[in-house]
């Protein structure tokens, strides 16, 4: 498969299956802790990327013979930079019944066609990691043309419009974004925003750059400015699966390229091939890195 993958269990969507509209680390932010690394496409324009007929195809062939909680756009890059993820929802929404949820970056909602588009989407969870512009260069690094106050007003926009379920998810990392000036500034944007719900979040795959989760104290700060936030730092915890796959080495490639995997996560999923740890060395580009205390895998080939 090129374009879809999992179900992968996800910390918000229980069980999602995947949709990647955008070519690999292709993007208008390059975060300090995206799990896939830097950003080497770095763009705000809108195109199509792929064909969107063979996106459809490829989703209509996989919801026939899995189950998901929500089909996810997702994947490498971000997606709303993809013209045609509008008709693609409108579509998908004719041959299934499974939800479908947008996870997005937030950035190009002061765009009446972006929010046009993201309209028929059953869930969209856009990310506001910094309300201030200083701390919104540092944490996001978006391109150059993007104004935290333009996006805010996007945000602002689309909940007023959108009928279906808006939260906004924050990236805590300490140092960046975990201070009293920059929280409180996120609290007065949300206030403005009015979403459904907030997700508070943690780096909990190895990041780009060498940074830390926000520790406790942090986390404490957070609550006790924000309010009403849910907690999603922990792990998830679920089946990753193989309905997608023809070959074990295509699904190590495929779900690491997108979605790095704790070592116990990709031992169980390799089991279901009836394959183990030792599939990684022939595979050229995985790259075992240590975070946290713990041992993951990403595929950083073609």
């Amino acid at each position: 498969m090129r374009f879809v993958y999992g179900p992968v269990p996800s910390r918000r969507l229980g069980q999602s299956l995947g949709v990647n509209v955008i070519p690999f680390k292709t993007c208008n932010y390059s975060c300090v802790y995206c799990q896939l690394g830097k950003t080497t496409n770095l763009i705000n324009e809108r195109k199509s990327f792929f064909p969107k007929e063979e996106i459809l195809k490829e989703v209509a062939e996989v919801v026939e013979r899995v189950e998901a909680d929500h089909i996810t756009f997702a994947g490498e890059g971000e997606p709303t930079l993809c013209n045609d993820i509008g008709w693609l929802i409108r579509e998908i929404k004719k041959i299934t019944d499974i939800p479908i949820a947008v996870l997005t970056n937030g950035s190009l909602l002061y765009r009446e066609d972006v929010r046009y588009d993201l309209a028929e989407a059953d869930v969209v969870i856009p990310s506001l990691d910094a309300a201030d512009e200083k701390t919104f260069r540092r944490i996001n690094r978006p391109h150059r043309d993007l104004k935290i106050e333009e996006i805010i007003d996007g945000m602002i926009e689309f909940g007023r419009e959108y009928r279906g379920r808006f939260y906004i998810e924050i990236m805590l990392v300490k140092g960046y974004n975990d201070s009293e000036e920059a929280l409180f500034a996120i609290k007065s944007a949300l206030e403005k925003i009015k979403p459904n719900g907030v997700y508070l979040l943690t780096p909990i795959r190895p990041p780009t750059s060498k940074i830390e989760p926000a520790d406790e104290f942090g986390i404490m700060r957070a609550h006790a400015i924000l309010g009403d936030v849910v907690d999603v730092i922990d792990p998830e915890i679920g089946d990753f699966s193989t309905e997608c796959f023809s070959s074990a080495e295509e699904a190590v490639k495929t779900l690491l390229k997108r979605h790095p995997m704790r070592e116990d996560q990709l031992k169980d999923f390799l089991k279901k091939f009836g394959k183990d740890l030792s599939l990684l060395e022939t595979i050229e580009g995985i790259r075992r890195v240590e975070y946290m205390g713990k041992i993951f895998y990403v595929y950083m080939g073609q």
